[in-house]
Formats: structure tokens, sequence, C-alpha cells
């Protein structure tokens, strides 16, 4: 009873207005959005079309966030209307095109590299490449929508959808009014090892001479997704990792389906926890924090990324519970604050508030609930997660005041 009820009311407030409900959905009311770009190594821009048929007008306006620096060229002039990184597409009443050129290679703040093209492969997001929207449309309407990248002969493309080279690829979501293709996508000249995990097929990709350990990580992630899913259930059944050049950003970086992860990170780091695993427990969950709930999710990660190791038999408890003195001693004096990016010993202090509410929760239920309750509620609740939602949740679940979350916004 308590997990179906814990987020009914949060659910409703914080329901996303492009979101569908099951029984919302009219047949007669799709209309077909067709995303293609066409990779360029010689201008390093993907030449994008976004194709929208309808058979009446379902669809009012489109907008779009389109900064300047990385989308070029947007046309037909007389079809939009541009208002900063703000673009609406007026489609036409049976449908219309909306064309633009899109600048591939980008830069972190640090100035290291996490989108590229050079003359013989090309990593980037379909997050970016296809822009984040809005739509206005009839009440019901939905987009079937379908995707088709082309790039240099002889490449092949690795997306989270499966690959993609000569195909044209359904990404449609029943359950959104406006839906487009989401996560990493890797072309060229590759070199790919896939293997399964029980149900779960996953693809490690990368540019040939990049150095990646293909084989390690299929191996390590053999070892360790049967214990991620059984805290994530629902889990995808089809994951890519990629990494580029050694000269990119030497970090990782979660996506739909797919993560991004240099190819020096080691699967298990010397404190022992392991960037990996971090990294897909945000591709599983697919947790996301909003006023300054980010603290909560990434320390969960982090939480993850060491007790997975535990369940697998990766680590011992020995060596289990010194990687949490290291970080106690790392983020010694580091206060739980509300942020929007937490970092460093902000998340490495999280990671012990975790632990200690799973203490906790298992006391106050005789070992009969755990964090990974608290986890899957809130995965099935597929709400942005804030502060006040998170420990109303944890205060549910132990019926009282959480003491792991007294000093935590």
């Amino acid at each position: 009873m308590l997990r179906s009820m814990l987020f009914t009311a949060a659910a409703l407030i914080s329901c996303i207005p492009c979101a569908l409900a099951e029984e919302d959905i009219d047949p007669d009311k799709a209309y077909q959005m067709h995303f293609r770009a066409e990779l360029d190594p010689e201008t390093g821009h993907a030449h994008v079309t976004l194709d929208l048929e309808q058979h009446r007008r379902l669809v009012r306006s489109i907008e779009l966030v389109m900064p300047s620096d990385r989308y070029l060229n947007i046309r037909p002039a007389s079809r939009i209307e541009v208002d900063g990184d703000r673009v609406v597409w007026r489609p036409r009443e049976h449908g219309s095109k909306l064309q633009y050129d899109f600048v591939i290679d980008h830069q972190r703040d640090n100035g290291d590299a996490d989108a590229r093209i050079t003359d013989t492969w090309a990593l980037l997001k379909l997050d970016h490449l296809f822009p984040r929207a809005s739509a206005r449309v009839v009440k019901g309407a939905r987009s079937d929508s379908t995707m088709e990248l082309v790039a240099p002969q002889g490449w092949a493309i690795e997306t989270p959808y499966g690959k993609a080279g000569g195909r044209i690829i359904d990404v449609s979501n029943p359950h959104r009014f406006y839906d487009r293709p989401l996560g990493w996508v890797l072309a060229g000249e590759l070199g790919v090892r896939r293997d399964t995990v029980g149900d779960r097929t996953i693809a490690v990709a990368s540019p040939l001479g990049s150095g990646i350990r293909a084989n390690d990580a299929l191996a390590f992630l053999r070892w360790t997704v049967p214990s991620l899913v059984e805290v994530l259930p629902e889990f995808p059944s089809l994951i890519l990792i990629v990494s580029g050049s050694r000269d990119m950003w030497r970090g990782g970086l979660s996506g739909v389906r797919s993560l991004y992860l240099h190819s020096d990170r080691p699967l298990i780091s010397g404190n022992r926890t392991s960037s990996m695993l971090h990294e897909l427990f945000h591709v599983g969950s697919g947790l996301h924090g909003k006023d300054g709930a980010d603290w909560i999710v990434e320390g969960m990660a982090e939480y993850y990324s060491l007790e997975l190791l535990r369940r697998s038999g990766g680590i011992s408890e020995h060596r289990y519970n010194e990687a949490f003195e290291w970080l106690a001693r790392w983020s010694d004096g580091t206060q739980c604050v509300a942020t929007d990016r937490s970092r460093g010993k902000v998340t490495a202090h999280a990671a012990q508030v975790m632990r200690a509410l799973d203490s906790e929760i298992r006391a106050a239920t005789d070992d009969k609930e755990s964090l990974d309750t608290l986890v899957q509620m809130l995965v099935s609740a597929n709400i942005s997660i804030t502060n006040a939602d998170f420990r109303e949740a944890a205060s549910q679940l132990i019926d009282g005041p959480v003491r792991a979350l007294t000093d935590c916004p």
C-alpha cells in the first residue's frame, strides 16, 4: 500500500506537461516526426532535417532550445521565430521541414572535448544533435518518431537503439506529445565488442586505436550487472558504452541507455569506487534532482558504485568499509547542502548519508526494506526529485523522522 500511494500527490503536482496517460492516447491523433542527420567531417557539422507530417493540424508549434554557437543556418525563415536561444517553429497544416547545421565539436568549461568529429569518427549526444523542445499540440496528439543517421561510406554507427547505418530506427514513445532520439552515438571506423548479461545486451564501442579495454569492461559488467538489476529491475535491455580519443575529457557521462567513459578511467579506482557503476546507476535509474536535490542522485550513484561491488563479491566487506572510511576522511567537514551540481566532497559526503539511511531503513523495518526500496519507489514515481519529496518518502518508509537526514536540506 505504501509503495503505491507514496508519490500519488507528488506525481500529480510534478506531471510533465508533455507526458501522456495511456488512456489518453488516440491512434487517430498521431503525427510523424522523422529526425535525419548527415555527419560531415569536412565541415565539422551535421546537416539536420526535422520532417513533420500530419494529416491535419495536430501540431500548432514546436519551441526548441538552439544556442547560436552550435545551431547554424536554421531554415526556412518564413516558418520560424528566433528569440535568443529559443526558436519557435510553426509547421504547416499538413507538415513541413525544419533544417539546420549542427556544430559537433564541443568543449567543457575546462577546455576538454566531450564531442568531436574527425576524418575517421564522430562522438556526440543525440540529445544535442536534436535539441530539447516542447510542442503545442491538440489534446491527445502524440508523435510517431523515427531517426535516420547518415555517415561517410565505410563508417559504422552505434546508438542506444542499436546499429543505425543504413536503417531508419523507431524512437517513438507513445506516452509523449513530442519524442526525440536521446543518448550517445558513435560513428566511424570502430572497434565494437558485444555480450549478453541475462536478458541485457551490452555494447562497448570506440574508435579504432583508442585504447579502451572492451573485453575487460564486458567481463566486469557480466560480474556486476546482475546485482544492479536486482536494485533496478527495469534496467534497459540494451546499453551502449562509448569512448573517444585519449585527449578527450577524462571522465564519465551518462545518457539514455548509454554512457561515455574515457578509456583511461579504471573500472575500480584506488578508493574502490567505480565510475562505470556510478554512471550505470544513472543510466538504469533515470533519476534526476531539481531545486537543489542533485546531491541525492549523485550520492546514491556513488553509494551504489561501492555497494554493488560488495554485493557481487568484487570487493570484500573489509575493503568496502575501508572505502567509506576514506570517503569520510576526504570529505571531513563537508556539509550536506542543496545543490544543482553535486561533485567531489559533496558527493562523497552524500554517499555516506545514503549508507546511514540504508541502515536506518533496515533497522526500522526489521530488514524487510532498504535503500533499494526507496530507490525503486522513486524510479516508479517517474518525477524529478526534490529535497522535500525525498525526505517525505524516507519518512513514510520508516514511519517517522529520519535521523540520517537531520542535517540535510
